[in-house]
């Protein structure tokens, strides 16, 4: 039953996904929330940006520690089974926005967030804050 959960799960945000493209404020988010449900959590960074690129070594930290702290909170709520995006405000330039979005959870619970992300040689990237 819980790995059933867990595909339906994967299928809601994955579907999710896709009615938004990837290269919007709310679609990379949307890809964030899919990456890390599929425990691609190198995928995951390569969502942010960094003000200096990431060198490999880097790149692989970042992601063990996103694996260390986000994967116990999903094996205690069964993991993700949705994500809203709740509000977009878009600055002025159309360059950077503030998206507020709520992980919906298996078991239930729900979590609001708030993510900053900038436009990056017309890329959609989470900002990193480093």
């Amino acid at each position: 039953m819980k790995k059933v959960l867990s595909i339906l799960s994967l299928a809601l945000v994955v579907l999710t996904f896709v009615s938004c493209s990837k290269n919007s404020p709310e679609g990379v988010i949307q890809q964030y929330v899919a990456d890390i449900q599929a425990g691609q959590y190198e995928d995951a960074i390569d969502l942010f940006y960094f003000k200096k690129p990431l060198t490999d070594s880097q790149k692989q930290q970042y992601a063990a520690m996103l694996r260390d702290k986000l994967g116990k909170e999903l094996d205690k709520k069964g993991g993700i089974s949705g994500v809203e995006i709740t509000n977009v405000e878009m600055a002025e330039d159309g360059n950077s926005a503030n998206v507020d979005y709520t992980l919906k959870y298996v078991d239930g619970s729900a979590q609001s967030e708030k993510a900053k992300v900038l436009k990056v040689d017309g890329t959609w990237k989470m900002d990193a804050g480093k």
